[in-house]
């Protein structure tokens, strides 16, 4: 076990981080874009439930 994390220990090492500007950028983009597929989903979804509405309304 103790080997295990030492083992952990030392690829934690050789990682390469995001600098804070690059993590923020590309959170930036990913919420934004998960808005957008949100509001284009929620979008699609009501307009079928009004479509299938209409039809079993007839």
């Amino acid at each position: 076990m103790i080997t295990y994390f030492k083992n952990v220990a030392a690829e934690m090492r050789k990682v390469s981080w995001l600098s804070m500007e690059q993590t923020t950028k590309e959170s930036v983009a990913v919420i934004s874009i998960s808005i957008v597929f949100a509001i284009i989903i929620g979008s699609s979804d009501w307009l079928l439930q009004k479509a299938v509405d209409f039809f079993l309304a007839r």
